[in-house]
């Protein structure tokens, strides 16, 4: 089962965090563009860059058995690649519910709405 994941909920486990989070994973599957202009940049935060078009190329890059939270624009692109996922034998998912729109509006103001 995918569960959302608010964007308060990971702003609380990354500023949490003492260091790099490693016991879960980020993807984000937005475009390079989408991605270069706006994205979480946060040491705890280490987000893994997969553009959702190359996720099935790629998703041997990401673990299985670690929880993985995945990142899109608004939650929409990040549900069908957390259910593609799901599918694909990958166990705890969460989609970040309202993407990097919400992350924006509720989290970080310096991350540009597009």
């Amino acid at each position: 089962m995918i569960k959302q994941l608010s964007v308060r909920e990971l702003a609380d486990k990354v500023e949490a965090a003492t260091g790099p989070i490693t016991e879960w994973q980020f993807l984000d599957v937005r475009e390079p563009w989408e991605f270069q202009m706006a994205a979480i940049k946060h040491p705890n935060c280490p987000v893994v860059h997969i553009p959702m078009s190359v996720v099935p190329l790629r998703q041997n890059e990401l673990d299985p058995a670690k929880p993985l939270v995945v990142i899109c624009r608004s939650g929409n692109r990040s549900m069908m690649i957390a259910r593609f996922l799901e599918q694909n034998g990958f166990g705890e998912l969460y989609n970040l519910n309202g993407g990097m729109t919400a992350w924006s509006r509720e989290i970080d103001p310096s991350v540009p709405l597009y």
